[in-house]
């Protein structure tokens, strides 16, 4: 400006001394002032070149700015594009949680315009459980200065949850000492929701195998499919034999909603649940799925467009309580529809169709859990049955034995009796020379002595006599001795505890049992000792008996349906199934057998 304003003087007094000049001669020109004249033309001229180049720069400096300008217009609009239009939400917020910038995909994640969610608090939309959570996460990435990645639920402008990943860096504002949070949200409901239903069916599957009650399996699945479908309540209703449906296990429901609902028959009522369980249901409508479940995520709105005959058609206790979303999935048991989950919850849209499609897989393996229950149920009562029949033939089997025994020892054995005192009369009425039939005689007389002999051990193994008058350990120790008479085995007994058992079907049970183990082992052991040993095991006493015999296979030879050694086995384990006892068989090839009997016997010490 101070150069200006100096070229304007000169050019003002060059002005007024050419004006002079021009009005005199030029003789009478001063050669003094021609050069000063000369000097400020030189001066001017390089002060116009200097503008000249001047000028260039600046209109150089000009283009380049507007280039910049042009290209920093280019980046910011790229920015804005790749800000707004990016697939995943991005927001940038405050240190009090402030909203100043939001895209597009954020704005579609909330369910809301931009411009009503600049200026709002981002915890309105984090769900209250995890406030707590995503303000440390903010603390954590303000003192470490980096990338804080979390996992939270949120909110949509509706209420609607959803599960999102949010990354978090903080920056400062530029010329400002401001901080500020840069947010991006990726929506990872459908990632959640498929290892949620991972665990499900998993967590379904174990506890289908684990529960060994119905109670316990019924009780189980209502907490693990609450906890998966995070909702208010769940019952599970079974069909009984008359035709009712009550809940079997519940959790949730009031006991006001309980008693009205629990009563319901397939007969008299006319409600959802029982048209689920009668599969009266049409996946062609809404609300219901192509396996017959029936699904509603608001009652109240779905009520109001009904007729008010259309109303009265139905119950609606749900509606009633104020459950807004319902599902109603099917169990079926055996090809028919035995029951039905019911979950409720108060919120709407709490059951979208992926739920519900998650739900009816775990419908189906809880009804073959329930299926298994009801075919071991069936089992352990032909079991029973078959347990009462057999003890049922042992008993006659006995009786009938006792009464064989008691005839072969009043009728046959006092027959034979009187036959020989009829041989010695006549024996003694024959004459002197007739000594060849008095020989015939004594021996008819040696004969009958060997039969009556065989009839009494007969009599004796039907109708152990000792073990009425004796006692068990007596009877047994009898038999052990009648057993070395005819079987080379050396046989070793410690059972005096057995006298401990006092009740009769057991004591004749464990005779039977002896008696068939040392004829298995004479018959096909091949032993030459048996230990028979007697020890108290708290309430109960233990029986070992031990040989060592060539052994066999007891996981082969226990099952066989046919052969002596598998029917003999068999009949051991029927018997100690009769009196409550545990049997377990312990035998290899070559390594002789071990059978240990545990037999319930109340340790009269401990009584005392």
């Amino acid at each position: 400006m101070a150069m200006q304003k100096i070229g304007d003087k000169q050019w003002a007094e060059l002005r007024r001394k050419a004006e002079m000049l021009v009005g005199l001669p030029s003789s009478t020109i001063d050669h003094q002032v021609g050069r000063e004249i000369t000097r400020l033309i030189h001066e001017i001229q390089v002060n116009q070149a200097e503008l000249e180049m001047q000028n260039e720069e600046l209109s150089r400096i000009r283009d380049t700015a507007e280039a910049t300008s042009r290209k920093y217009e280019t980046l910011y609009r790229n920015f804005a594009s790749l800000f707004n239009f990016a697939p995943i939400g991005y927001l940038i917020i405050d240190r009090d949680g402030e909203i100043h910038e939001i895209n597009l995909a954020a704005s579609i994640l909330f369910d809301a315009p931009r411009s009503t969610l600049v200026g709002q608090c981002i915890t309105a939309f984090i769900h209250r459980d995890d406030q707590d959570g995503f303000y440390y996460q903010k603390l954590n990435c303000q003192k470490h200065l980096e990338n804080s990645i979390f996992e939270l639920k949120m909110k949509k402008a509706d209420g609607r949850l959803f599960d999102a990943q949010l990354q978090m860096q903080s920056f400062f504002e530029a010329h400002s000492d401001e901080r500020r949070y840069t947010i991006s949200i990726v929506d990872i409901s459908e990632q959640v929701q498929l290892s949620s239903s991972y665990a499900l069916q998993q967590n379904a599957l174990e506890l289908s195998c684990r529960a060994t009650t119905m109670a316990a399996l019924l009780e189980g699945y209502v907490q693990l499919v609450k906890s998966y479908l995070q909702c208010d309540a769940v019952g599970i209703r079974l069909r009984d034999e008359a035709g009712n449906i009550p809940y079997q296990a519940y959790d949730g429901f009031s006991q006001a909603f309980y008693e009205s609902e629990s009563p319901l028959s397939l007969h008299t009522d006319q409600c959802m649940c029982i048209a689920v369980i009668k599969g009266a249901t049409d996946p062609g409508r809404p609300f219901f799925t192509k396996n017959g479940s029936f699904f509603i995520n608001g009652t109240s709105r779905f009520l109001a467009t009904l007729s008010p005959m259309d109303l009265g058609a139905t119950r609606n206790v749900c509606n009633a309580h104020g459950y807004e979303s319902v599902v109603l999935v099917p169990i079926g048991i055996g090809g028919t529809i035995d029951g039905l989950i019911h979950a409720a919850d108060h919120r709407e849209n709490r059951f979208p169709l992926r739920l519900v499609e998650n739900l009816e897989n775990a419908g189906s393996r809880l009804g073959l859990a329930i299926q298994r229950f009801h075919l071991q149920k069936q089992l352990g009562d032909s079991i029973e049955a078959l347990n009462d029949l057999s003890s049922h033939l042992l008993t006659v089997q006995e009786d009938e034995q006792r009464r064989i025994a008691l005839e072969l020892h009043d009728g046959c054995g006092q027959d034979l009796n009187v036959l020989k005192l009829r041989l010695k009369s006549i024996q003694h009425r024959l004459p002197a020379d007739a000594a060849d039939l008095s020989q015939a005689c004594d021996e008819l007389l040696a004969f009958s002595d060997k039969i009556i002999d065989e009839i009494r051990n007969i009599a004796h193994g039907l109708k152990p006599a000792a073990l009425e008058t004796l006692g068990l350990s007596a009877a047994i120790r009898q038999m052990i001795r009648e057993y070395s008479t005819y079987a080379k085995v050396q046989v070793e007994a410690q059972i005096e505890l057995l006298d401990q058992i006092k009740d009769s079907k057991a004591q004749i049970c464990l005779f039977r049992i002896f008696q068939e183990a040392l004829t298995n082992v004479h018959k096909h052991a091949r032993a030459t000792w048996v230990v028979l040993a007697a020890s108290r095991d708290k309430d109960a006493i233990r029986i070992r008996i031990e040989d060592n015999g060539i052994g066999f296979d007891a996981r082969k030879e226990f099952y066989q349906a046919n052969g002596r050694m598998g029917m003999g086995l068999s009949a051991l384990a029927l018997r100690c199934r009769m009196i409550g006892a545990d049997l377990s068989v312990d035998s290899e090839a070559g390594k002789g057998c071990r059978l240990v009997i545990r037999v319930p016997c109340p340790n009269p010490e401990a009584v005392r």
